[in-house]
């Protein structure tokens, strides 16, 4: 008891007595580590809910299933569900079809797609009890009243309560629709209310009778899936075990048996190698803020040398003081990381929309509009936050405990930091290894993750063995400042304190390196990738003009040009000829992927050109409808696929045709910045013969020489508006504007670590004024005036600005080409031409001097006025 009022009365005395008289420098501190914090949740928070977003949209009507038969490719015959009661026999399994589509709101490119699901609503009904409202302004009916739908009705449908609720819909009002190329009206024949024992109905979900929605979209003898469940009990292990047993006996090649277990760790395992992306780069607003804390934590022991020195004399044991810095950093990162929650939960309600809208282009359709604030992520952040504070307060804790009262007293007596900074050969010894460690392969994760950890680790050891070496320029920044100084007494002057630069000096120096480095290197990336995007949409779209369904932005949108549409497009007298593809999604080996059989023109010298990556001996695209000797088909397939089945030029592709056995070997790889999934092109041919399917996913028109393409926009518009119709400008403008919003959340990050760094850099030179006190005090006894002050400590912040900043290029040119040619290239696949934007690194670095400038002359101007008592 004695020993806890020891440490309390010394926590009182030095940290609440210093909080108290330097409010804002620890408002300030707080702020930060909150920032770094906030970032970092905010990201895993909006990564989290991104992917939870993806579900099967019945999961809330039937509950969760335990089964799920699907075709390894389209979909599966009306004549495979007697087949699959015969072999459950009579295991007690509940067997539940369904069909689904998406549809589009309006006719346009970013339309909110809606998912038309098609049940079996009478045994739904019989086997959850679904609630529904046929009057909206009525309370609902009990759980086991059934309701009231004309089954078989391709126009009657139903919807969640949270949908009616967001759009205005009520009972009895029309939906319109753009189904494929047509548009369709539907009516609200009743509402289903949120269950509170379930998930809440996905928002854009329409719930149609089985037959009717078959109807609606012409395949009355077809099924996307189906779902089976079994019913609590006893033998419920039993059951499931015989279940797949016996599923698997008849499955063969017709169909495929999946959980929905597998389903959301498909959809995590596809996202993951994005969602580690972000989550390093979430961490460098961290990392910066780490620099900031060691600073500030320093500069409060150059500040309370006294204080300390007096502790000392009195015989309170350095291990002590050590403890009381310990427990300022604690009380400090605790405080920050709690801040920090809640920050990153606000951020992430921010986030989750350009995150979910990446998903939704680049991965699968997914619902979400919020994040939720997860207990375990929010842990895991104020644990990292208060580790992080803990570190950058471990060696400034150990420098008050060791500091001499002698040593206390003294002023003018600079702190050397953290030694490691003076040492230059452990630098060189970090940048050999950052080098050696970005020549290892990539760690296989689940799936086909790839997790590029040697070239995280060697962007780690590029970042400490450039912070260690940026200590070398400090000889050559005050050269030049001496160059200009002859009559310049402040620049003089700050000119002298890089003779022997302090420890201070050393680190913010590094921290702001960290920054720009993180910054610039961010923007290397960005510019190879649009430099790469904007030449491959260059090969890639040669046509005058673009036609799609609605929400093709969306790699969810199911929506289809039906044959007689694109046809009739395609026989327009403007019309020179035309470029169509027809997708198709399959699994190999069980990892989802797309097939494409496509057609391009090849009467116009403006015909599409794929960038290849291994060019085939004849890249001409009618070769793809040639058999090869080998009786296999030739198939082309793109970077993406290869690196995810490990497939190369000359090797075989089982195809999962039903009723055909196909073999694909690969004659050409090309580029694809479109999707992660890869793809498999054929002859679209083989595609209409192999599923008697001739609509189309879209339509390159090449219009006649001397065709205005916004005049033929307008009349394709008119003959067919529930079509989007683009021409080659708008589709690349938009191309480009989905790629930035993708990088928008490396904005932010950027933006930052730049404010977290100049702002460490201010707090630096704060504590270095108070540091020389005495130098400032002679200072004006010799006629130094306010402003004089001011201007030496503004030379001051430029010397350590130009320092950083030219450390942090420098870093940025091997981040850069990391993150290009390693953690680009291993987690994702993708080859990308190394671009340096100079005018954006000139102006980020031209940016953080100017500002390290001004930061730096207000320090100077509010520090030279320094009171009568702290000058003593």
């Amino acid at each position: 008891m004695k020993l806890q009022t020891k440490n309390l009365n010394l926590f009182s005395k030095t940290t609440l007595r210093h909080w108290k008289r330097e409010p804002k420098n620890t408002l300030l501190l707080i702020t930060v580590l909150a920032l770094g914090v906030g970032v970092f949740l905010s990201i895993r928070l909006a990564n989290r809910a991104a992917v939870s977003g993806f579900t099967l949209f019945t999961d809330s009507i039937a509950g969760e299933s335990d089964f799920i038969v699907r075709a390894p490719i389209g979909d599966l015959p009306v004549s495979i569900l007697p087949e699959i009661r015969d072999a459950l026999g009579p295991l007690p399994v509940g067997i539940h079809p369904i069909i689904e589509t998406t549809a589009a709101r309006t006719a346009k490119t970013e339309a909110s797609l809606y998912r038309l699901v098609g049940v079996d609503l009478v045994s739904l009904n019989n086997a959850v009890y679904l609630e529904a409202k046929s009057d909206h302004s009525k309370t609902s009916p009990p759980s086991n009243q059934p309701f009231d739908v004309k089954l078989g009705d391709s126009r009657l449908v139903l919807i969640g309560e949270t949908m009616a609720a967001s759009e205005g819909l009520k009972v009895g009002d029309v939906l319109p629709l753009i189904l494929d190329d047509r548009r369709i009206e539907l009516e609200i024949s009743a509402i289903l209310p949120n269950n509170p024992l379930r998930a809440s109905i996905p928002e854009n979900l329409i719930l149609f009778d089985l037959p009717g929605l078959q109807k609606l979209i012409g395949k009355p003898d077809k099924i996307s899936r189906v779902e089976l469940k079994i019913p609590p009990g006893e033998d419920r292990q039993r059951i499931l075990a015989e279940t797949k047993k016996r599923l698997s006996e008849i499955a063969e090649t017709q169909f495929a048996i999946d959980t929905p277990s597998n389903r959301e760790s498909s959809a995590e395992q596809m996202t993951a190698a994005f969602r580690l992306n972000l989550t390093i780069l979430s961490t460098l607003a961290l990392i910066v803020g780490v620099y900031l804390i060691f600073q500030a934590l320093e500069a409060s022991v150059v500040k309370r040398r006294p204080e300390i020195a007096i502790l000392r004399s009195l015989g309170v044991e350095s291990w002590r003081i050590q403890r009381a810095w310990l427990f300022e950093s604690l009380i400090i990162g605790m405080i920050g990381s709690a801040f920090g929650i809640l920050l990153g939960y606000g951020m992430a309600q921010l986030a989750v929309g350009s995150i979910a809208m990446t998903v939704n282009t680049l991965y699968f359709e997914n619902t979400t509009t919020a994040a939720r604030l997860d207990s375990g992520e929010a842990l895991f952040a104020f644990l990292f936050g208060l580790g992080s504070s803990l570190v950058a307060g471990a060696i400034p804790a150990r420098e008050a405990a060791a500091t001499p009262p002698s040593q206390s007293l003294k002023s003018g007596v600079r702190s050397m930091g953290l030694p490691i900074l003076r040492k230059p050969i452990i630098g060189v010894v970090f940048v050999v290894a950052a080098i050696a460690l970005s020549q290892l392969p990539p760690i296989r994760g689940a799936g086909d993750l790839r997790i590029p950890l040697g070239g995280y680790l060697g962007a780690l050891f590029w970042l400490l063995g450039l912070s260690i070496l940026a200590g070398l320029l400090f000889p050559t920044v005050r050269k030049v400042l001496m160059g200009f100084s002859s009559k310049n007494a402040p620049l003089k002057y700050a000119a002298s304190q890089f003779r022997n630069p302090g420890g201070r000096h050393r680190l913010t120096a590094a921290g702001l390196l960290v920054a720009v480095g993180m910054a610039a290197g961010m923007a290397i990336l960005v510019a190879s990738f649009e430099h790469t995007l904007t030449g491959w949409i260059k090969n890639l779209l040669k046509a005058d003009l673009y036609v799609a369904t609605a929400g093709t932005s969306n790699i969810g949108n199911e929506n289809l040009i039906r044959e007689d549409t694109w046809k009739v497009v395609a026989a327009r007298p403007e019309v020179e000829g035309v470029d169509i593809i027809r997708r198709q999604f399959i699994r190999i080996d069980g990892k989802e992927t797309w097939l494409a059989g496509s057609v391009y023109n090849q009467n116009s010298d403006r015909r599409l050109r794929l960038i290849w990556v291994e060019k085939p001996t004849d890249p001409n695209p009618e070769n793809l409808n040639l058999d090869l000797p080998n009786k296999t088909i030739p198939v082309w397939i793109s970077e993406t696929f290869g690196r995810r089945f490990s497939v190369g030029m000359d090797d075989t592709i089982e195809l999962p045709i039903p009723d055909f056995e196909v073999t694909g070997t690969v004659k050409g790889i090309y580029a694809d910045y479109g999707n992660e999934r890869g793809m498999v092109v054929v002859h679209r041919d083989r595609i209409v013969t192999w599923f008697g399917d001739e609509s189309v996913n879209n339509v390159a028109v090449y219009l006649n020489q001397g065709t205005d393409p916004e005049t033929a926009r307008t009349a394709f518009k008119k003959e067919f508006p529930n079509l989007v119709i683009r021409t080659n400008e708008k589709l690349r403008n938009e191309s480009l504007t989905i790629f930035h919003r993708t990088f928008s959340v490396t904005y932010a990050l950027e933006a930052i670590a730049i404010f977290v760094a100049v702002a460490g850099l201010g707090m630096a030179l704060a504590g270095l004024l108070i540091d020389r006190k005495s130098e400032l005090t002679t200072l004006k006894e010799i006629g130094f005036t306010r402003r004089q002050i001011a201007t030496a400590t503004l030379w001051e912040g430029l010397g350590l600005g130009i320092v950083g900043t030219l450390g942090g290029l420098i870093l940025s040119l091997a981040l850069g080409h990391l993150l290009i040619f390693v953690v680009n290239r291993q987690s994702f696949g993708w080859t990308l031409d190394y671009q340096i934007p100079l005018m954006s690194l000139l102006s980020l670095g031209a940016l953080t001097i100017a500002t390290s400038g001004i930061v730096a002359f207000c320090v100077g101007w509010f520090g030279a006025k320094l009171r009568r008592e702290q000058e003593g």
